[in-house]
C-alpha cells in the first residue's frame, strides 16, 4: 500500500502505546491484568455515554470475530502504533506495551472517528453518493439514519460501510507494515506481562 512503513515488532509481538487512568495501573499491579467494564464508559462519558455505547456495541459485536474477547471484557482498550496520537492528562499514565500481534485488531483512527460519529465510511466517491441520497430526502445529519427506524435501507448501507473499519487488519498482520500513520490497535485486555514501560 502507498506510503506504508514497517511496524515496530519483534518475536510476533507489536509495540503499542496507550494512555490509561491511574486506576488501571493499580489494577494491573493487583491482578496482573486489566479489562474494561461498561460502567467505566458510563462514568467517563456521563450524559453522552449512550452515543458512545452505540458505536462501541457495534465494534464489540464485529471485532469479536477477528479476535475473541475474554469473557470478562465488556469493551475494547484503545492503543496506537504512534505515541503522538495519545492524550496525556493529569490523572493518566502513558504505557508502552509489547502485545502479541494476534491479540490486536488494527484500524485507522480517522475511520473509527467516523463510526463514533455515526457517519458513512468509504471512499470520497462513496461518501458523496451516500450524502446525495440523504440530501434527496432532506436528511442533514447522518446519525438520524442510525437513530430512527424510518430509513432501514439507508441504515443498512451505513452499517455495511462501517465494516470497512477492519479492512487493513489482515494486511497489517501479514506484512507487518503500517499503511497509514494513524493506525490504532484495539485490544480486549492489558496483561502486566505486556507492559514494557511507563512513560512521563
Amino acid at each position: 500500500m502507498g506510503n506504508s512503513k514497517r511496524m515496530d515488532h519483534q518475536n510476533n509481538s507489536v509495540r503499542l502505546y496507550t494512555s490509561q487512568n491511574i486506576i488501571v495501573i493499580e489494577r494491573l499491579k493487583e491482578t496482573k491484568r486489566y479489562v474494561v467494564k461498561s460502567k467505566f464508559i458510563q462514568d467517563k462519558y456521563g450524559e453522552v455515554a449512550p452515543v458512545f455505547f452505540q458505536a462501541y456495541s457495534w465494534y464489540q459485536h464485529h471485532a469479536r470475530s477477528l479476535v475473541p474477547p475474554p469473557e470478562d471484557a465488556e469493551s475494547a482498550i484503545w492503543t496506537f502504533t504512534d505515541i503522538k496520537y495519545l492524550d496525556n492528562h493529569e490523572d493518566t499514565v502513558l504505557m508502552e506495551l509489547s502485545v502479541p500481534i494476534d491479540n490486536v485488531i488494527f484500524f485507522r483512527m480517522s475511520d473509527w472517528n467516523k463510526v463514533l460519529n455515526l457517519q458513512f465510511l468509504g471512499s470520497e466517491i462513496e461518501v458523496k453518493q451516500y450524502k446525495d441520497k440523504l440530501k434527496k430526502i432532506n436528511i442533514a445529519y447522518e446519525g438520524d439514519v442510525f437513530n430512527t427506524s424510518f430509513y432501514p435501507i439507508l441504515k443498512r448501507e451505513l452499517l455495511t460501510s462501517w465494516e470497512k473499519l477492519f479492512q487493513y487488519d489482515e494486511w497489517i498482520k501479514r506484512t507487518k507494515e503500517l499503511p497509514f500513520e494513524d493506525i490504532q490497535g484495539g485490544i480486549w485486555e492489558i496483561k502486566a506481562s505486556w507492559v514494557h514501560s511507563f512513560m512521563d
